[in-house]
């Protein structure tokens, strides 16, 4: 079922791509992409990445899942994550639509998501005069989820589990998408890399 919401296509989306630092590492994206339950979400994997489309909660259910379940103790894994909705491009279709925010991955997520991440992010509010208002508002959301943001140029840092952060972006994207016709959320995030052995100075 598609709807659409005060003239824009009521969907979000998220396209994830996953960078395994390791040997075979088509058979771990391919693995991750398999252990995912995309029940609740529309998905299509191409060259680039994966994407799935549908209600915000779900939407990050299913990038939560995609990035948690990739993750190994012993491989420096990356995972780049573009959040949208609202683009005046989009157009309905591609998508599962059905109200009820369905969330299949969350035990999992909550049970495998306790390993710690870092994270850079930019979030991006579009045809709103108080664009900045909202950046802060969205930011401050970080605070109470335990994430620790710190300003840097051009992007917000954050650090905490796995797990606090997809809460986090599900309570971004449910502020973003009651008070926003069109926004983008991206963000970059990092677990087991090399460089938190070595010092600043380096």
């Amino acid at each position: 079922m598609d709807t659409c919401q005060t003239g824009t296509i009521d969907i979000t989306g998220c396209r994830v791509s996953l960078y395994p630092m390791k040997d075979q590492f088509a058979n771990h994206i391919l693995t991750s992409i398999n252990e995912t339950n995309t029940s609740a979400v529309w998905q299509q994997t191409d060259l680039f990445s994966t994407l799935y489309r549908g209600e915000p909660a779900s939407v990050v259910d299913a990038a939560a899942a995609l990035f948690i379940n990739a993750r190994d103790p012993q491989t420096h894994l990356v995972g780049e994550f573009t959040f949208s909705k609202g683009c005046p491009g989009d157009h309905a279709g591609d998508s599962y639509l059905n109200g009820q925010q369905a969330t299949p991955n969350i035990v999992n997520n909550q049970n495998k998501g306790t390993f710690a991440v870092d994270c850079k992010y930019s979030f991006y509010a579009f045809g709103e005069n108080n664009y900045m208002e909202e950046i802060a508002a969205i930011v401050a959301l970080a605070d109470e989820y335990g994430l620790h943001p710190q300003s840097a140029h051009y992007v917000t840092l954050l650090s905490g589990s796995a797990s606090q952060l997809f809460q986090y972006f599900e309570a971004a994207l449910a502020y973003a998408h009651k008070h926003l016709s069109h926004y983008v959320l991206e963000a970059t995030i990092s677990v087991n890399s090399p460089s938190k052995a070595v010092p600043d100075h380096v």
